[in-house]
């Protein structure tokens, strides 16, 4: 059992009553112990040997959560950039990761839109859902926040008055809840007995911020401005703040899918690239907002997106600031930081019996995922202004309380 306090959110009144008591369910035995348990009695029963594979006749479906995070997917689609460099593909929209890491472990989908630490988590089975996967493609770096409720401001001055909140994170596997956990112990502030993590989908975020429910959640866009819009919620900073470039979402591909479809891998490839390049020119901000806006792609109104593509928002205290990284898109895939991401998995009792905290098994781990020539190096990384070494990911940990370590 981990020693993680993750609870799963109150409901929030919605359309999809099913939906929700399916997940609590999901979630009831406690956290992500819950979820690789659910998983994994999924894969069992899988009818894995009629699954049909992608053929020219046949399109590959690709399964992601409609987020900003999410663009290059969408905007590939939309524009037809799959079917330019030779992919038939189909998109599957998924309202939250419980749902697509589900689907993806019993290989309902070979290729799909993931946070990066999922990635690591199912290459090394970290629950007991297991599948050999390959991070392809590097969707988008920055473009998160933490958002606390409007009724804070005034009251919350510094990290330390965090304590005693309950906040919201989309998944246990996700840089969101990694980045989290080492920014309040950085500044003191326990994140197992000091604040309750509750497992929220991203659309329920602002909703539950509304009706007090959470004090607060660290997530993707538009959420975060939806929340200044609406006025339940205000920025309390952006995660580039706390680690500038850091990797959020990926494309990730089944490693024996690849081996068998590799034109068609490098297809989706160069098609999402292409996406990027457009998502990344200012003449194209207010047209891709209005491409991801529609109802089958993100379902939101463009105005919600033009503010992270051109990066203008609102600080806590309601400043409003121009900063053309808040959100970029197609950047490089960075080793090290997958090697991070492995060592908080490991730091923070998530990597079960197969990740701990030893230098070999975590790099192992991220290495493991990074797609064929792309080598580790030796650039160190500055996140909540800790050096960290890729090739000693577990130094500096072990001046923490004991209590950190589950």
């Amino acid at each position: 059992m981990l020693g993680i306090r993750v609870k799963d959110a109150a409901p929030v009144p919605h359309d999809h009553n099913l939906h929700r008591l399916d997940r609590r369910r999901f979630l009831q035995l406690g956290a992500l112990a819950t979820a690789g348990a659910a998983v994994a009695g999924l894969a069992g029963c899988a009818p894995t040997s009629t699954k049909a594979q992608p053929t020219e006749s046949t399109p590959l479906t690709i399964g992601y959560v409609p987020i900003a995070c999410s663009a290059p997917i969408a905007i590939a689609d939309a524009l037809g950039l799959f079917e330019k460099h030779g992919a038939n593909v189909v998109l599957k929209k998924f309202s939250g990761w419980a749902d697509l890491w589900t689907a993806y472990a019993t290989e309902q989908l070979d290729v799909a839109h993931m946070l990066s630490p999922m990635t690591v988590a199912i290459d090394a089975g970290v629950t007991n859902a297991a599948r050999p996967t390959e991070l392809s493609f590097t969707q988008n770096t920055n473009g998160q926040a933490i958002t606390l409720a409007s009724k804070h401001y005034g009251s919350v001055t510094s990290v330390e008055d965090f304590k005693g909140m309950v906040l919201g994170i989309p998944f246990e596997y996700s840089v969101h809840a990694l980045l989290l956990r080492d920014y309040l112990a950085a500044n003191g502030v326990d994140p197992i007995a000091d604040v309750e993590l509750r497992l929220l989908r991203p659309a329920d975020m602002v909703a539950q911020l509304s009706v007090e429910g959470i004090d607060g959640f660290i997530g993707p866009e538009p959420f975060n401005e939806r929340a200044i819009q609406n006025g339940s919620g205000k920025i309390w900073l952006q995660t580039k703040q706390l680690w500038d470039k850091h990797p959020c979402c990926s494309v990730a591909m089944a490693k024996e899918w690849k081996a068998e479809h590799g034109d068609t891998a490098q297809a989706v490839v160069a098609a999402l690239e292409e996406a990027a390049d457009i998502l990344s020119t200012p003449a194209q901000f207010a047209s891709s907002a209005r491409t991801l806006g529609q109802e089958k792609y993100l379902n939101q109104p463009a105005e919600l997106l033009e503010g992270p593509f051109s990066g203008v928002y609102q600080d806590w205290h309601g400043n409003t600031h121009t900063d053309l990284d808040r959100m970029s898109f197609g950047d490089p895939t960075d080793p090290a930081a997958i090697v991070w991401m492995a060592t908080q998995m490991a730091r923070w009792g998530l990597g079960g019996e197969t990740l701990t905290m030893d230098d070999s098994s975590i790099i192992a781990a991220a290495r493991s995922v990074l797609a064929p020539g792309l080598a580790l190096s030796g650039e160190h990384l500055s996140i909540n202004g800790v050096d960290f070494d890729p090739f000693a990911p577990t130094r500096g940990y072990d001046h923490m309380d004991s209590v950190i370590f589950r």
